[in-house]
Order: structure tokens, then C-alpha cells, then sequence
């Protein structure tokens, strides 16, 4: 969480910077390269804080959506505003989609150190090459330097790097989460099997792209426990919900047994709390 409130702080200051220099270079900067610069900063500054904020608030999509998008809104304009009314639009409109889009990652993915800095560094690199838009030489000639290494290029190649192994240790860790999460249920299915013998216990899987069981079948008048296994955690699912059963319970790693008594015929319907995945208990 020091990692999350550290890149609020950077994201807020940074942009700031960016919006304070292009009211100071105003004079230097003009129509496409103004345009580009409100463009840039207000969807990057508001993507990053939507997805540090979707993090934060981890059971609330509504909240870290509106302050980014009101983020991205105020220093699109304000970065837009020295240059032209167009860009004080382009980088408005720019924010708005930006905090979306980050809003809804944060919240999806929750918090992780490796896509947490990797959203950080994308940041500073989009940073870097505003920073290089607003100069002098960048706005009146296209000519590059003969020597040296821009400072935009090594943030690149960081970036590149740090992506490419960000993907391969997440690639990784899931599929170690997969196997260990394999081994667990099995162990504890020989420990509860004394626990739950006056239980009927269905087991369902929680992936990334949903349930494993959509429609589950029990017994009436048998008390019911249902085990959502959560075997990963990069998932958007992160509780189950049913207002059929009255029922919200959040999701840890591993086993999450939701107990079910005196269950009448019938069809009860449940979902994951961003209401993107939905299955029925049919009780016959």
C-alpha cells in the first residue's frame, strides 16, 4: 500500500510539473506538438492514478472512476488551456477515457508490486517525452542530436525490459498459483471430508475468465455448501454475489466455502461483484 500512496503522490506532482511548464514554454509550443502534449498527459496521468485508485478502493469501481476522470479532466485542460481550445478538448476527452480505462485495470487486477511499477515507469517514459515535446529544439527543428542518448530512449528500453519480464514472472506466478492451488484442494479435501459429511459440497473453480461451474445442481432439504476455489489472482472476480440468497461474500486465495440451508426447489441466480460473470444453484 506505501508503493500505491508513493505513485499517487508522483503522478499527482509530475503532472503538475507538465502543466506548469507548458504554461511557462506557451509561446514556443504550438498546434500538433500542444495538441499531442494535453493529449498525452491528461490519458497517462489519469489512466496511472485510475489504476492506483482502483487498487485502493478495492470493492468500489464508481469512486477511483470519478477522481480520475475529474484528475484527467483538469490537467488536460489546464495543459490544453496556454496552447488552443482544441487541445484544452483533445487532452479533456483524453482524461476522461484514461481514467476508465484505469479505473477498471486496478479494480480487475488488483494490487500486484511488478504491474504496479510497470505502470509507474510507462508514466515516467510518456513523462519524459513531453518533457522533450515542450523544448525548444523538439518544437522548431526535427533534426536529432548527433551524440548522446536521449533521455525518453533509455526509458523506452527500461520500460521494454521491465514489460518483458513483468510478463514472464506473472506468466509464472499463475501458473505456479495453478499448481499449488491443485495440490491444496486436494489436501483439504481429505481433511473436511469428516467435517462436511452432512453437507452435499460443490466445488467451483474461480478462473480468469469466469466460473467453472455455471450452473450448479444440489439436493433439497440436503444443507448445502458450495467451495469457490480461488486458484488465481489475477481475476476481476473478487466476491460472489446473489441477492436470490442474500449473500456477498468476498474472495480469498485458496478455499471459500459459502454454507446454504434449507435451500427450497427452485433456480437462485449469482454473479461476481463487477457483474461481468453469472451462474444459477438449481435446487431439485
Amino acid at each position: 500500500m506505501l508503493l500505491t500512496l508513493l505513485s499517487i503522490v508522483m503522478i499527482i506532482v509530475l503532472s503538475g510539473y507538465v502543466v506548469l511548464n507548458t504554461y511557462r514554454r506557451k509561446d514556443r509550443v504550438k498546434g500538433m506538438p500542444g495538441m499531442m502534449i494535453a493529449m498525452s498527459i491528461g490519458m497517462m496521468s489519469s489512466l496511472a492514478l485510475g489504476f492506483q485508485l482502483g487498487i485502493v478502493f478495492d470493492h468500489d469501481l464508481a469512486v477511483p472512476s470519478i477522481i480520475a476522470i475529474l484528475f484527467g479532466l483538469g490537467i488536460g485542460y489546464f495543459t490544453g488551456k496556454p496552447i488552443s481550445v482544441l487541445a484544452s478538448l483533445d487532452g479533456m476527452l483524453a482524461g476522461i477515457m484514461g481514467g476508465m480505462m484505469g479505473a477498471m485495470l486496478g479494480s480487475m487486477l488488483g494490487f500486484t508490486y511488478i504491474m504496479a511499477l510497470f505502470i509507474d515507469i510507462v508514466f515516467i517514459l510518456i513523462f519524459c517525452v513531453v518533457l522533450q515535446l515542450t523544448s525548444l529544439d523538439a518544437v522548431k527543428t526535427n533534426k536529432t542530436k548527433s551524440s548522446g542518448i536521449s533521455i525518453p530512449f533509455i526509458a523506452g528500453i527500461i520500460t521494454v525490459a521491465f514489460g518483458t519480464v513483468s510478463v514472464g514472472l506473472l506468466l509464472f506466478n499463475q501458473y505456479h498459483d495453478n499448481r499449488t492451488s491443485v495440490v491444496s484442494s486436494q489436501s483439504n479435501e481429505h481433511s473436511s471430508n469428516q467435517e462436511n459429511t452432512d453437507y452435499q459440497v460443490i466445488s467451483v473453480d474461480v478462473k480468469s475468465n469466469g466460473f467453472s461451474q455455471e450452473n450448479i445442481v444440489v439436493k433439497a432439504g440436503v444443507p448445502t455448501k458450495i467451495n469457490f476455489i480461488k486458484k488465481t489472482g489475477y481475476t476481476c472476480i473478487k466476491s460472489v454475489e446473489s441477492t436470490d440468497l442474500d449473500i456477498d461474500v468476498y474472495l480469498e486465495k485458496g478455499d471459500n466455502y459459502i454454507t446454504l440451508d434449507d435451500l427450497k426447489p427452485g433456480t437462485y441466480h449469482f454473479n461476481c461483484g463487477m457483474y461481468m460473470y453469472y451462474g444459477t444453484i438449481t435446487v431439485v
